[in-house]
């Protein structure tokens, strides 16, 4: 079926935006421009694929469900690419401080590739925290492999699979407590669903900031996920990135953009995103890190 946009999107340019596409069970076709992975829904594991049709349209293709699932389907695919996100007001909040990055969201970008529920992009993050990218990346794959039996584990999965394992299994090491008890602690708050959905409402910058593990980056980077752009995500590898090759730091880039306000974030995600493109080639290569 296609999936029908309100405003354009680049399929390329979503993929683009941070690492989340090298992590498991993601896959991107260059050549065919798909992007695709194996999702469970309702105890069935199959295939889920987008394409950019046109700038107002997107190809959604899958195998392995039933006809019922096809709700459930289009509401995943449309979070990835965001496909409810109002890209005007970002438009407009950046045009000054980021003229040429504020193209971009005119281009059908702007948008963070995110996966199939919030609590993904939760333990994902997790996973990108005091360790390299590398490690992220074997994390990752572990728990598609085991617990999650060829997609990513829901919630209970995780939490069936316990700490132990998911220490001396995946490898997680002390992120496996904090995922233990992050899990349980959003499931019974009603923050999260069974199947990992997020209610917004109830994922506020305070709220993830209590649990134990997640910090100011973490937080700020699973609120960017929920189009929450007002903070920029700051570990080390922005600090890099600023310091070599703008000659400043995330303090004084942050307070010479404070016009930005709640799309500062975006704005900084834009001009990694641009630069990075200027770059011949650097698109064919996994990133160093998610940031």
């Amino acid at each position: 079926m296609n999936l029908a946009l309100d405003w354009p999107i680049d399929l390329a340019l979503t993929v683009a935006s941070h690492g989340w596409v090298h992590l498991e069970p993601w896959r991107w076709d260059r050549e065919t421009g798909t992007l695709s992975r194996v999702e469970r829904i309702g105890g069935a594991l199959g295939m889920v694929a987008l394409r950019q049709r046109a700038p107002l349209t997107l190809a959604l293709e899958w195998s392995g469900f039933p006809p019922a699932a096809a709700p459930e389907i289009v509401r995943r695919a449309a979070r990835w690419v965001s496909a409810e996100w109002d890209p005007a007001p970002a438009l407009a909040g950046l045009r000054e401080a980021f003229p040429e990055d504020a193209a971009l969201i005119a281009a059908g970008g702007g948008r963070l590739l995110r996966c199939s529920t919030f609590y993904e992009d939760f333990l994902k993050t997790l996973l990108t925290v005091n360790t390299s990218w590398s490690g992220t990346c074997r994390m990752s794959a572990a728990l598609v492999a085991e617990p999650g039996g060829g997609a990513f584990p829901s919630p209970q999965m995780v939490i069936d699979y316990g700490e132990d394992r998911l220490r001396a299994v995946a490898k997680l090491g002390f992120r496996a407590p904090s995922a233990i008890a992050a899990t349980r602690r959003m499931l019974e708050d009603g923050a999260i669903d069974p199947d990992g959905h997020g209610s917004p409402e109830r994922l506020d910058h305070d709220y993830l900031t209590s649990h134990k593990g997640i910090g100011p980056y973490a937080t700020a980077h699973c609120r960017m996920l929920l189009h929450d752009f007002s903070r920029i995500p700051v570990d080390s590898v922005v600090v890099a990135h600023l310091r070599e090759r703008h000659a400043t730091t995330p303090a004084e880039f942050i307070a010479a953009r404070a016009e930005c306000g709640p799309y500062l974030g975006l704005g900084y995600r834009l001009m990694r995103l641009r630069e990075k493109f200027a770059v011949p080639d650097i698109a064919d290569t996994p990133p160093a890190s998610a940031y």
